[in-house]
């Protein structure tokens, strides 16, 4: 190992083996449950006022609440490899949908794998192909290749939760695609949601790469994402089949809960959290993600909730900047894991066990990029569109800076004060502002650290993968 892998595998291991008392036994199960394109301001525990998610909310009365919580990426394939690799997409090397994990860089079900945890998937998303290689270190990875419906990948869940043995550690993790475009939830839930709605698209909306005349004015998902033309009463009520949509997959949590707590009792961790968000109009980017680096699309909600046995168990916020990259360091302490020199040098996120114990978390940068656009030439103040041309973002207590490459001078930056402006509408960049040198000097450092990783090639992508793009309407 080089000395600079040396020093990473320090700096790493050193907050998860500082002593602060004896530590709790750890759990022997852990559930993460991640769901595609769920904003946080869509849910109860964070402020929502329709009724979203009232599963969630109680399930979540108990646990610690990451408040600013923040995708790498917001596309789903390189935010979910850095929440199981603890590293940004430059160092995973998944820097698209259709990108293949890096063969050394390990996953956290490896890890587990290797300490005897029983490990297993059930996740829906064409992109999620075992292919990627996120199936590594899972003993059985259920993959779906549709757009599996809530109920059914519950149902799933429960005969893989009764398949384990109580008396062995298990991983288990469940992807939804719920409440990702198509909105299109029950017809009940869209009386309730939109009552007295009766308009274009009263019960489904859907964005399609060419448009069919049966989705968003047949103006096809280019336009109808970055050049919406629909009145605001129609926006407001596609917003509503969102929240709607996110219902919908609330509904069927209960009963994974359920089940979980009849194999495990009260014994089990819950981890909660999402791949990243999604785009209702701010920006003028309508219904998807991945263009941008602003809030709508990047954050997220997290939270972790540990078994009432536990003597950190409670209701908590926390309200530091926080990254799907702290997710596996944070696992890796809590189960007290002795872990490889070569997987702790990989990891660049770091522990939130001082939360979990009710302890501050000292302010630190936290990163993101914009995914590959299927729509370049609609992505508003991007100059290039290959990885080096990436939107980026760095954000740091109140302050978070967009840095668009190949713009000049002062207009290459974007700086928003994201306590009093949390949509991101008043633009305060100026050189001098203190918070502006700052997170230069942060944006800078890690910039810095990505230059010594390869970057995969603008391949061209696989017939498969190309019909699985066709059929989430990225592509014709």
């Amino acid at each position: 190992m080089s000395l600079l892998h040396r020093v990473a595998a320090v700096l790493v291991l050193a907050p998860l083996l500082a002593a602060c008392g004896p530590p709790p036994a750890p759990a022997p199960h852990v559930l993460l449950v991640t769901v595609d394109t769920l904003r946080p301001d869509y849910l109860g525990v964070y402020g929502q006022q329709l009724p979203t998610s009232p599963t969630l909310d109680r399930l979540l009365a108990d646990a610690t609440v990451f408040e600013r919580a923040l995708a790498p990426v917001g596309r789903t394939t390189p935010s979910l490899a850095s929440l199981m690799t603890g590293a940004y997409p430059h160092r995973t090397g998944v820097r698209r949908l259709t990108n293949r994990l890096r063969p050394q860089v390990r996953t956290l079900a490896e890890i587990l794998w290797a300490e005897t945890f029983q490990t297993r998937a059930v996740v829906t998303n064409h992109v999620l192909d075992p292919r990627r290689d996120l199936d590594r270190g899972f003993k059985r990875y259920v993959f779906h290749a549709g757009a599996l419906p809530a109920a059914r990948l519950s149902d799933l869940a429960e005969a893989e939760l009764r398949s384990l043995d109580p008396k062995r550690p298990a991983f288990v993790w469940l992807h939804y695609l719920d409440p990702h475009e198509p909105y299109a939830p029950p017809e009940h839930l869209v009386e309730t949601f939109s009552p007295g709605y009766d308009g274009p698209y009263r019960t489904a909306f859907a964005l399609d790469a060419h448009g069919d005349g049966n989705s968003a004015d047949a103006l096809g998902r280019g336009i109808a994402a970055h050049r919406n033309p629909l009145p605001e009463h129609v926006n407001a009520h596609i917003r509503r089949l969102y929240a709607a949509s996110i219902r919908s997959w609330d509904d069927e949590l209960e009963r994974v809960v359920r089940t979980a707590n009849q194999v495990w009792g009260d014994d089990w961790v819950l981890v909660f959290t999402a791949d990243h968000g999604e785009s209702l109009g701010e920006h003028d980017y309508y219904w998807d993600h991945g263009d941008y680096v602003y809030n709508a699309g990047t954050r997220i909600p997290l939270a972790i909730r540990l078994p009432p046995s536990h003597p950190w168990h409670g209701a908590r916020r926390c309200s530091e900047w926080v990254s799907l990259v702290d997710v596996t360091p944070t696992l890796v302490e809590l189960l007290g894991l002795t872990v490889p020199p070569a997987f702790a040098a990989q990891l660049e996120g770091r522990s939130l066990v001082p939360c979990l114990r009710g302890e501050p978390l000292p302010e630190q940068p936290v990163f993101a990029e914009s995914g590959h656009s299927y729509f370049p030439d609609l992505v508003r103040r991007r100059v290039r569109h290959d990885i080096s041309g990436r939107f980026r973002a760095v954000v740091r207590g109140d302050w978070k800076l967009i840095w668009t490459p190949y713009r000049p001078g002062d207009d290459a930056y974007e700086l928003y004060d994201v306590r009093n402006d949390p949509a991101e509408t008043q633009n305060l960049y100026d050189p001098k502002h203190p918070a502006a040198a700052q997170l230069e000097g942060d944006l800078r450092s890690w910039l810095a650290r990505a230059e010594g990783e390869p970057t995969p090639p603008e391949e061209s992508v696989d017939p498969r993968d190309l019909e699985a793009l066709r059929a989430m309407g990225y592509i014709e």
